[in-house]
């Protein structure tokens, strides 16, 4: 579950080390989102010479989350960190490849094909 002010790691490879949502898309009283869903976050540290500035106000979309996620079947996973990938426009990445686990739900949309490497 992500809210306003929570502090999320990219998982692709654009410099970028900490990012901090401010926005979430989805409705104008939506107070949270989960994995999947769009946010509008601001660039908190990056690398020395990264292609994305410090302050960059950009889209992203939600991997990971550190909710408890059950199926089904009775089994259940959870992750450490929250996780997102930094688009460009609506659906493009603006790293190449990501690295680290993602959920089926999310490989299944039109999103994950635009990557070049490995998923």
């Amino acid at each position: 579950m992500i809210i306003k002010n929570t502090l999320l790691v990219p998982s692709d490879k654009t410099g970028v080390w900490l990012v901090r949502t401010f926005h979430l898309y989805g409705g104008f009283l939506k107070k949270f989102s989960s994995s999947g869903d769009l946010i509008k976050i601001s660039v908190q540290k990056t690398k020395v010479n990264s292609v994305v500035l410090k302050k960059a106000k950009l889209k992203s979309i939600i991997i990971l989350t550190k909710k408890l996620i059950s199926k089904n079947d009775s089994s259940y996973f959870k992750f450490k960190i929250n996780n997102c990938i930094l688009l460009k426009r609506r659906l493009s990445p603006i790293g190449k490849e990501i690295f680290g686990p993602s959920l089926f739900s999310i490989k299944r949309k039109k999103f994950m094909y635009s990557f070049s490497g490995s998923i």
